[in-house]
């Protein structure tokens, strides 16, 4: 279900900034617990921020991406992401 969720969060920030990055595991998500990496769903670099489409929210992803100057933002699998994710680039200044 997630999947399904984040492939349609995916579609809907797409159409306002174009495709995420590629890199979903960067070099600062790695530690000794998760040596490959924490994954970021919605990751926008140039754009200094990533959307996590969760159920629960991830302490550590938070923190790291806070210290790496990434807004990590939640789409929660409850909300309307057709409302969300423009709510969220407002949030940004990223749109009008």
């Amino acid at each position: 279900m997630l999947n399904k969720r984040e492939d349609l969060c995916r579609k809907i920030i797409t159409k306002y900034l174009g495709p995420p990055s590629s890199i979903r595991k960067p070099d600062f998500l790695k530690t000794p617990e998760y040596p490959t990496g924490l994954e970021l769903d919605i990751p926008y670099y140039d754009y200094g921020f990533a959307i996590e489409v969760q159920q629960t929210r991830d302490q550590l992803k938070d923190e790291l991406c806070e210290e790496n100057w990434i807004a990590l933002r939640y789409v929660w699998y409850y909300e309307d992401p057709f409302e969300k994710i423009p709510d969220i680039l407002r949030e940004l200044g990223l749109i009008p």
